[in-house]
This record gives structure tokens, C-alpha cells and sequence, in this order.
């Protein structure tokens, strides 16, 4: 679909354009309020000629929707306003482009100020089906990917902050940090400045990790024989390690001091009492195990040294590409927490212990799909790969990861109750999965 003249086009403040931006949002997978009545509001509209990017204030959330004017629907239509066509701005390789022209400096936009290291080449683009929280477009004819973060905030994404930082450093083992684009926007009497956009290269034939392992998963529970190889655990822990070396080299490390070790305990305090507010009954059986728990948790003396990490890592982070070499993805730690939580320094065990759960729920998917596969070989093929990725991330990082140690059984025990809640509110038949685990670690 072509661009189209917007001369003539109702005005991106029109409370006709507003109100139809409200009523489509809640049906696209990125919107965060689903089911709650928030009332929406424009904030800001960046003009990019036959776009617009325009950051819309709904429930206290800054939501960021890129649009067009045309003169047909195309494949993402908004709404049809004023005898034009309103579109989503991320499905139209026009609206796309101006994006990536202001990203790079080709373009000037008020309001929105670009950083490039290299300029992404045009050509055809199409948007990745299976985004939740952000939108994912593929582009250049599949040389690159950017992300547009749909909930907005001030201060800097860590996706951009992380993945530029090993980019400049000349880092392989993320894919590079092409561009990026930031705006600012009033706050009060102040003007603050977020980012919008991450633009990276595309790994061209990566293959997902979650397929990978919960096929292999599969495959075991059935006791189908083995054909090719089987996706390496101890390869895809020497790639976090690496990764953890690398972000510890570009961006820092500091031995945790008291408050540190507070605030860690604080947190965690805090999210096991609300999961067993929120689990009830489903964990009602465990409640001396958890009350134990909690009494550890004030035990821990020292959390260990601090970095900036991954922040939300699991197989689904993670691409096998076309030489067999594990990339990890995506660096924005968990987008709907605040920005500053998000850029915190945390235990390198915190995406150690998200990758072990992922094992765990590749195993726990086998009987997903299969019911009557065999539990028990389930049960063996997620210890082993387990021991195999932990063998792999401790050799590479030059030491053992102790699998008692305290600050690990405490972020196992985290991971898995948030996973509970998780289940309860929407899969109530993967329950089993993580319920076990906490079972495991409470006796």
C-alpha cells in the first residue's frame, strides 16, 4: 500500500481519531489493560510526514502507537475517519521506513532524536505474528529487526542500553545494535525523554530454543530414538556466561554491600507473601515448607557480586543459528516493570535459575501434548539437561555453581511461585508444572 497524501487528513488530536485508537487497542495482543475501562488520551504526535508516531496516555500507562494515512485499509486498519483510512503505522512499510529515516538521521522529526550505527537497508518487512507485550517487524528483506516498545516510559531501555554497550565493544555474541530511536514529551514542567524503537540485526535462520528443547523433551518421553543432534545444554550455558562476561566487562560489576543484600531479601519477602495471597488454596498444602522458606530467606548473608543482566531469560530468548551457535535476544528485562528496576544490578543467578525453570517447562510442555508419555523419563530428561547447561555456564564462567546454595534455592523458589500465579490466572492445566517445583524446593 502506498503512502498517501494527508493533506487533507482529520488531525491526529481529533477525539474521533482518539476514540478509534481506544476501541482497536484492546484487540491487538501488546495492549496491557485488557478488561480494565481505561479512559485514553494523546500525550504527544510526532509528524513524520505520511506518518505519525502518537504516545497515548491510557490506565497511567504511556502507549506508543505508529500510524498512517491512506487511502485503502491495507492489512492493519485502525479505522476509517473522515473518509480516510487510519492504519497501524507498524504493518506499513512506509510508516516503517520513516521510522528507520529518522532513526538513522535521514529524516528530521521534532520531538524524536535517532542513534545509528549503521543504516538498515529498505526493502520488504512483515511483522512477527507471535509479539505480546511489544511489536516485532522484520525487515531490509530479513537483514534486521526492530522493536517497538509499545509501553513508553522515560529513562533508557536496557534492550538498547545493553545490546549498544556490547555493540560498541565489537561483542558477537548478540546480534548488533543498528539504530534506535528516542522521543521526549512533557512530565509537568519537565521534559522527558524515552526510548521507542531497537533496531538490530536478524539472525537469518535461527532456530527458537523452546522448539528445540520441548521437541527433544518430547521425543525422550515417548522413547522415540534420537535422529541428528540434540539441542546442547552445556553449549547453551557457556553462551549466558559469556554473555554475563561480556556485560560484566562493558557495563560493570560491584560487590553487593548490606543494603543490597536488603533490598534482595526485601524483594523477595514481598513476592513469596503475595503469591501466597494470590495462589490460595493451590499451595495451601505447603504452607509450613513456604513459612520455612520465608524464615530462610532473612538467613542469607551475602548475595555475591552484581551486574547488569539478562533480566528475563528463557528458551524463548534464546535462537540456534545456522552455525550452531546459541543467541541470546531481547534485553529489556521484563517490560511491564519499571524502566529504573529493570537497569538495577542484579546476581548473575537470576538468569541462571530463569533458564533452569525453562528446561523445566520444556519437559513439563512434553505431557502438554502428550498425556501419556512417560512422567518418569520426563522427569530425567529435565535433570539432565539441567546438570548439562549448569556443567556448561560453570565451566565457562571458571566456576561451580553450587546448586545449594541459598541465593539460588531463594530465586528458584521466586521463579516458580510467580509461575503458579501465572498458571492460576491463565493456564490452570500447566499448574503441575510449576506447583511441582515448588514442592521440590520446600519438601
Amino acid at each position: 500500500m502506498s503512502a498517501a497524501d494527508t493533506t487533507d487528513a482529520p488531525s491526529y488530536d481529533d477525539p474521533e481519531v482518539v476514540r478509534a485508537i481506544a476501541a482497536w487497542m484492546p484487540g491487538t495482543r501488546w495492549y496491557p489493560l485488557k478488561g480494565v475501562d481505561a479512559e485514553v488520551a494523546l500525550e504527544r504526535a510526532y509528524d513524520l510526514g505520511d506518518a505519525a508516531v502518537l504516545l497515548l496516555r491510557a490506565g497511567g500507562m504511556l502507549l506508543q502507537v505508529p500510524v498512517a494515512w491512506r487511502d485503502e485499509p491495507g492489512d492493519a486498519p485502525i479505522a476509517q475517519v473522515g473518509g480516510r483510512w487510519l492504519v497501524d503505522g507498524c504493518a506499513d512499510a512506509d510508516a516503517v521506513h520513516a521510522l528507520l529515516d529518522v532513526a538513522t538521521g535521514a529524516r528530521e522529526a521534532e520531538g524524536l532524536t535517532g542513534l545509528a550505527t549503521a543504516a538498515p537497508a529498505r526493502g520488504s518487512i512483515r511483522v512477527i505474528s507471535g509479539e505480546q507485550s511489544n511489536t516485532s517487524i522484520v525487515g531490509g528483506d530479513g537483514t534486521w529487526i526492530a522493536k517497538v516498545f509499545r509501553v513508553v516510559a522515560p529513562g533508557d531501555n536496557p534492550d538498547i542500553v545493553v545490546t549498544g554497550a556490547l555493540t560498541s565493544e565489537g561483542r558477537t555474541s548478540v546480534p548488533r545494535l543498528l539504530a534506535a530511536l528516542a522521543g521526549s514529551w512533557s512530565a509537568g514542567e519537565a521534559t522527558v525523554t524515552g526510548h521507542l524503537l531497537a533496531v538490530s540485526e536478524f539472525v537469518a535462520g535461527g532456530e527458537d530454543a523452546w522448539e528445540l528443547f520441548r521437541a527433544d523433551a518430547l521425543r525422550a518421553a515417548r522413547h522415540e530414538p534420537l535422529e541428528g543432534a540434540a539441542p546442547d545444554a552445556a553449549s547453551l550455558g557457556a553462551a549466558v556466561a559469556t554473555v554475563h562476561r561480556e556485560l560484566a566487562a562493558a557495563l560493570g560489576t560491584a560487590a553487593a554491600d548490606d543494603d543490597d543484600r536488603l533490598r534482595f531479601v526485601t524483594g523477595l519477602e514481598q513476592r513469596l507473601a503475595w503469591a501466597r495471597e494470590e495462589a490460595g488454596e493451590a499451595l495451601a498444602d505447603m504452607d509450613a515448607g513456604l513459612s520455612a522458606a520465608a524464615d530462610d530467606l532473612r538467613r542469607i548473608e551475602a548475595v555475591g557480586e552484581l551486574q547488569q543482566i539478562h533480566g528475563d531469560l528463557h528458551l524463548g530468548q534464546v535462537l540456534r543459528d545456522t552455525t550452531g551457535r546459541w543467541v541470546l535476544l531481547d534485553f529489556e528485562g521484563e517490560p511491564l516493570r519499571p524502566l529504573h528496576e529493570r537497569m538495577v544490578r542484579e546476581p548473575r543467578l537470576r538468569d541462571v535459575v530463569g533458564m533452569l525453570r525453562s528446561l523445566d517447562y520444556a519437559a513439563g510442555s512434553a505431557l502438554q501434548v502428550d498425556p501419556s508419555a512417560d512422567p518418569v523419563a520426563v522427569g530425567s530428561w529435565a535433570a539432565e539437561r539441567q546438570r548439562e547447561f549448569l556443567a556448561g555456564y560453570a565451566a565457562e564462567a571458571g566456576a561451580p555453581v553450587d546448586r545449594d546454595d541459598p541465593v539460588l534455592r531463594a530465586l528458584l523458589l521466586d521463579k516458580a511461585l510467580y509461575e503458579v500465579v501465572y498458571e492460576l490466572r491463565n493456564r490452570p492445566s500447566w499448574l503441575p508444572v510449576p506447583l511441582e517445583a515448588v514442592r521440590a524446593l520446600v519438601g
